[in-house]
C-alpha cells in the first residue's frame, strides 16, 4: 500500500459541530468529512452545490482512505463573525468558537488513478480551488511530506494519529496523556446525509495512543522511512 503525507496548517480553524445553534462550537480535529472537502478542493472535485456532497461518491468509488494527526496542541478561543441576511440585507454577530493555529497532518491512500491526481497537485504546490480548514477566510497552506510505502500491523500498538473507536475499538488511558474524544461523521451521500459516525480519540500534544483492539472498518499501518509512523486509516 502506498500512502501520501502532507501538513495543513492555518491560522485559525473551524470544523463546526452540527448540533450546536446559538453558538459553533468546534471539533478540534478535522471530521474525515471535512478532509474529503479538502481533497477535493486540491484536486477539483466539486461538492454538487449547496446542500449537496457529491465528493463523497466520487472518493468512496476510488477506494479512499484517509487518516489525520494533530501536530500543535490544540488551543481554541471564540470570536464573533458577521453574517449577512440575504434577503433582508441585514446582518447578525455570532460566537464562533475556532482552534488557534492549527497543524495537522493528513494520510491518504485509494486507488492508482486517485494518487497519481493527488500526488501530482501536492508535488507541484497546486491547488484547483483554494484550501481552507472549514471556514473560507480560514485559507490553508500545504506542506507535502512524500509517498511511502506502508504494512499492515497488527495488535496491540502504539498509533501516531488519530484512533478512530466505532463500536469495537479499545485503548489504553495512561497516566501522562491528555486523552480527548469526538464523535464524528465518516461518510455523507450526495445530499450530506451523514451514513456513519464513529467516536475519535486523540492526544492533545500529538502523544502516541495505545490501541488494544482496532475496529473492523479501519486498517493500521506503519510507513516505511517516515520516523516509524504507526497510523490508522478509515
Amino acid at each position: 500500500m502506498k500512502v501520501l503525507v502532507f501538513d495543513i496548517a492555518s491560522d485559525y480553524a473551524h470544523f463546526r459541530k452540527p448540533y450546536t445553534t446559538t453558538s459553533a462550537l468546534t471539533y478540534s480535529v478535522p471530521p474525515r468529512t471535512a478532509i474529503v472537502g479538502l481533497l477535493g478542493n486540491i484536486i477539483g472535485v466539486q461538492s454538487g452545490g449547496f446542500g449537496k456532497s457529491e465528493q463523497s461518491s466520487y472518493f468512496e468509488a476510488k477506494g479512499l482512505k484517509t487518516g489525520v494527526r494533530v501536530l500543535r496542541s490544540v488551543r481554541k478561543t471564540t470570536f464573533n463573525l458577521k453574517y449577512l441576511h440575504t434577503k433582508s440585507g441585514g446582518s447578525i454577530l455570532v460566537p464562533v468558537e475556532c482552534v488557534i493555529s492549527p497543524k495537522y497532518r493528513i494520510y491518504v491512500t485509494g486507488n492508482t488513478e486517485l494518487l497519481s491526481v493527488v500526488k501530482g497537485k501536492l508535488e507541484n504546490h497546486e491547488t484547483h480551488f483554494t484550501p481552507y480548514l472549514g471556514i473560507s477566510e480560514f485559507i490553508a497552506s500545504i506542506d507535502y511530506i512524500g509517498e511511502y510505502e506502508a504494512n499492515d500491523v497488527n495488535g496491540e500498538v502504539l498509533v501516531d494519529s488519530i484512533v478512530y473507536l466505532f463500536d469495537e475499538g479499545e485503548i489504553r488511558f495512561e497516566s501522562g496523556l491528555n486523552l480527548f474524544r469526538e464523535t464524528h461523521a465518516i461518510s455523507m451521500d450526495n445530499d450530506r446525509r451523514v451514513q456513519s459516525y464513529s467516536e475519535i480519540a486523540y492526544e492533545e500534544d500529538s502523544k502516541r495512543i495505545l490501541l488494544l483492539k482496532s475496529p473492523s472498518q479501519s486498517v493500521i499501518v506503519k510507513l516505511n522511512g517516515a520516523e516509524d509512523e504507526v497510523i490508522m486509516l478509515v
